[in-house]
């Protein structure tokens, strides 16, 4: 804020009075006043300044709470989803090891209904199954465990899953723990 002329200075039919009413005694007191004037406006657009600055801090602070506290959640959710997936694959193990027979009673029926709706829940929070069976080995997803020379899959794929990998979104909760096929001997 600056000033630009002598007007702001003068009240109508009173020339040369000071703003607080009193007659300045000489050029020198009027010239006194307008460095006083001066110095306010300078220390008004300083805070003015100081106060746009905090407030802009503020602001980038409030977002950067809001992102940190959406990324904990999401951390969060993840830690929750890796102690359950232990738990799949027990299931996995179950089901893979019961004879027959034993699928075909109603205790089993019952535990295999409870599988499927923990395998519901995961779908619902957008966990999938990393696909490994005969891909190509990605280190960002897969994990090797060992290598087994094969004639049947190219070298560099995956031969076995060991343990299945999951992701959520696009990112990796656990990564698939397989076996790569190697150039046979």
């Amino acid at each position: 804020m600056s000033v630009q002329s002598d007007d702001f200075l003068k009240i109508p039919n009173q020339p040369d009075q000071a703003p607080d009413g009193a007659q300045p005694e000489s050029a020198d007191d009027l010239d006194k006043v307008r460095a006083e004037l001066a110095e306010i406006e300078q220390k008004a657009d300083e805070y003015l300044r100081l106060a746009q600055r905090t407030q802009a801090d503020f602001i980038n602070y409030r977002r950067r709470v809001d992102e940190e506290r959406a990324q904990q959640a999401r951390d969060a959710s993840v830690n929750f989803l890796q102690r359950l997936l232990p738990i799949l694959d027990d299931f996995e193990r179950a089901f893979a090891n019961a004879a027959p027979e034993d699928l075909e009673s109603s205790w089993a029926k019952g535990v295999q209904l409870v599988e499927r709706n923990l395998r519901g829940l995961l779908a619902a929070e957008d966990v999938q199954r990393i696909p490994a069976e005969g891909a190509e080995f990605d280190p960002r997803e897969h994990e090797a465990v060992g290598s087994q020379p094969s004639g049947d899959v190219p070298e560099g794929h995956v031969l076995h899953v060991a343990r299945q990998g999951y992701r959520k979104g696009d990112r990796v909760i656990r990564p698939a723990q397989v076996i790569v096929a190697s150039r046979p001997q």
